[in-house]
């Protein structure tokens, strides 16, 4: 014979429901806000990255890329296949230069609160929370 006291009540299961639902409701938003930090923090070194890349272009050829398969192109590689065709880890990198001039954008892939960089000659990496970042944004700091 079966004991009816085994078990669990439909009424505790939807407790334990609900206890799990709230505390998924409070981690969420935590790790989301996480996850755009460390994209933006990878965003920021990959900046960086672009910029010295840029300027030891420029010390071996005179003159700083064009673009950013020019930094692939030159042996030894100045930066990896993955950032010369300007995808990485959440933003789409551009870097457009002239002979005496560079800038580099780095923009989200996705509307997700992240923010957008900017980085030229000068070395200085800028940030805009509402759009493309340019030359009068605010420094990262």
């Amino acid at each position: 014979m079966k004991n009816p006291e085994n078990g669990f009540t439909l009424l505790e299961l939807m407790i334990v429901v609900a206890v799990i639902a709230i505390i998924a409701g409070m981690a969420i938003p935590n790790l989301i806000t996480s996850m755009n930090g460390g994209r933006e923090a990878a965003a920021i070194g990959s900046m960086r990255t672009l910029s010295t890349a840029a300027e030891q272009y420029r010390l071996r050829q005179g003159v700083y890329p064009t673009d950013l398969t020019d930094l692939a192109a030159v042996d030894p590689a100045l930066v990896d296949s993955e950032l010369a065709n300007g995808l990485r880890n959440g933003y789409n990198f551009e870097l457009t230069g002239q002979q005496s001039t560079f800038d580099c954008n780095a923009n989200p892939t996705s509307d997700n609160g992240s923010r957008y960089f900017y980085v030229d000659e000068s070395g200085v990496i800028r940030q805009s929370a509402s759009g493309a970042a340019g030359p009068t944004d605010n420094p990262v700091g």
